[in-house]
This record gives structure tokens, sequence and C-alpha cells, in this order.
């Protein structure tokens, strides 16, 4: 009964404080989130990345956003984050990107809304 019993114990803390290797890949940080909002656009917020609308980087083109200049659209699509620079730890060499932490849409659905 004792040899059982031991056998059972061990093979029961093992697969509890064993990990798999996927857990331990790092992997972006996404959020499952998926946006709807409406807003004006202003080419003045393009960046190569796109352009800023309502705090989130929306991937479109400079000349689709030459085009949507002062229009009221409405855009969706699912979001993602991009980790910012900002808390690096020391002797870290610098890199490209952004300080803080950037919310991307990436494959952005867009209508134009009539006034």
């Amino acid at each position: 009964m004792r040899p059982t019993f031991l056998f059972l114990f061990l093979l029961f803390t093992t697969g509890c404080f064993s990990q798999k290797t996927d857990s331990l890949k790092t992997q972006p940080a996404k959020t499952p989130g998926f946006v709807t909002f409406i807003t004006r656009v202003d080419i003045a917020n393009a960046t190569k990345d796109g352009i800023y609308l309502n705090g989130y980087v929306v991937n479109i083109g400079y000349e689709e956003a030459k085009k949507l200049n002062g229009k009221k659209i409405r855009v969706s699509g699912k979001v993602t984050i991009e980790k910012g620079l900002k808390d690096l730890p020391p002797g870290t060499p610098i890199r490209q990107g952004r300080e803080e932490d950037t919310k991307h849409i990436e494959s952005p659905k867009i209508k134009i809304i009539k006034e």
C-alpha cells in the first residue's frame, strides 16, 4: 500500500510543477479586443506606420489618408499592443521604437460617414 501511495504522490507533484515549453516562449502582447469608433481624419497625425486616430495607430497608407483627410469615418478592427521602450533595463542598447505601449489596428475596416 505504501509504495503505491508514494508513486501516486510523486506522479502528482511532478505533474503540478512541470511547465510546457510553449508557455516559456515570448509572444507579442495582444488583446483579444475588437474596436469600432467614429472619428475625423487629420493628415497631420500620419506616421510611417499609419495614422493616429482616437489613440490607435491605424495602418493605412499615406495616399489613402490623404483621400480621407477631413472626412468623418468609422474604423473597425482587431487591436494589438506593441510594447514600448520605457521600462528597458539599464545598459540595454537603445533601439528604434516608441517609448510608450502602442495600440495598433493592422487591417482596419474603414467606412466614410455622411454628415
